[in-house]
């Protein structure tokens, strides 16, 4: 019979316990990893509307995919680099991020934002400017800082039209 209590109230301790509610985890403050990335994207915009891609590797990882409008995918940084040197020996770019919004998970973050990109043509006519949006992928390195790792953006206006019969 004793054995019998107790087992019944080893049971109800378990069952006691297996029923209480979960702890909530303590927030992790990412507040410093955030200010970084901020200062990584001012940078970022900076470069490219200056057209100094001097920084690039200070700002992109080696293996950055970079997935610009209507474009095919750019991997790598020095293929990053390129690329960018073609645009900035055609065009003088200005950019500015208008709004920004950073998510970090352990060694990930995202960062969302939406922007204003003018490019006006070296051999003259009028600016183009876009509203665009976009997200950056950054993952910290061993370090400690972080690099962006994934690029993509894309424009709010739509595409052009099509040609009559066109696919």
């Amino acid at each position: 019979m004793t054995r019998s209590l107790g087992l019944a109230a080893g049971l109800g301790l378990l069952l006691a316990i297996g029923c209480a509610p979960a702890q909530e985890p303590e927030p992790i403050d990412t507040s410093a990893d955030v200010a970084a990335i901020n200062e990584l994207i001012t940078r970022e915009i900076a470069m490219f509307s200056s057209g100094d891609l001097t920084q690039v590797s200070a700002i992109f990882a080696p293996d950055v995919v970079v997935m610009p409008p209507n474009e095919p995918a750019i991997q790598g940084r020095d293929a990053l680099e390129s690329w960018a040197n073609g645009i900035h020996e055609q065009f003088t770019v200005e950019g500015r991020y208008a709004n920004s919004d950073v998510s970090v998970s352990g060694d990930l973050a995202v960062h969302r934002f939406t922007g204003e990109l003018s490019m006006t043509s070296k051999a003259g006519g009028e600016a183009m400017s876009e509203t665009i949006k976009g997200l950056h992928v950054l993952r910290r390195q061993a370090d400690g800082s972080w690099l962006i790792t994934q690029d993509v953006w894309n424009a709010d206006q739509p595409p052009p039209a099509m040609p009559a019969g066109g696919h």
